[in-house]
């Protein structure tokens, strides 16, 4: 009887040490979800509890920066000891549009004043130079002809002529 309950008493003392000790082992996690707002997706994380998230995901929108994580209308404070699961928004401010010039080599043509395009604008109704002798026949770009080109960068558009044959 005495082996009996000291099993018995051992047994349970052991299952209480790992009952208490995964708890200590295994603190409570709080999920911290993310609402992108028409960004990337980004997956919830896990957080243990009374600690602070070091660093949050950084998401992307075309078009637009974003400016951080909020809570209720407050950026979220990374130094928050996490005590319970949050919803967080991101919150975005759209992109000024980026700008390139366009240049002109007229080629001894009349001079073109540079143009300032925004990023994606095509290349239409492009100024015409004229050059004494010669008949202006198109804009080339790394030398080609310029057909319909969008604006990714500065550029720099060179005249195409044909000498005039009297």
């Amino acid at each position: 009887m005495k082996r009996f309950l000291f099993g018995f008493v051992l047994i349970s003392l052991f299952l209480i040490l790992v009952f208490t000790s995964s708890q200590i082992l295994d603190p409570k996690k709080y999920k911290i979800r993310f609402n992108s707002n028409g960004g990337s997706i980004v997956n919830s994380i896990l957080v243990n509890e009374n600690t602070s998230i070091e660093k949050l995901p950084t998401p992307s929108k075309k078009n637009y920066e974003f400016v951080g994580w909020y809570l209720d209308n407050e950026p979220f404070d990374l130094t928050t000891k996490i005590k319970k699961d949050y919803n967080l928004e991101a919150k975005w401010q759209i992109m000024a549009a980026k700008k390139y010039t366009i240049s002109f080599d007229s080629l001894g043509g009349t001079p073109i004043e540079d143009l300032v395009l925004e990023e994606g604008e095509s290349l239409k109704n492009l100024p015409t130079p004229t050059k004494e002798g010669y008949k202006f026949l198109y804009w080339l770009y790394q030398n080609k002809e310029l057909k319909d080109l969008k604006v990714t960068k500065d550029m720099t558009l060179i005249a195409k002529w044909q000498k005039i044959i009297d």
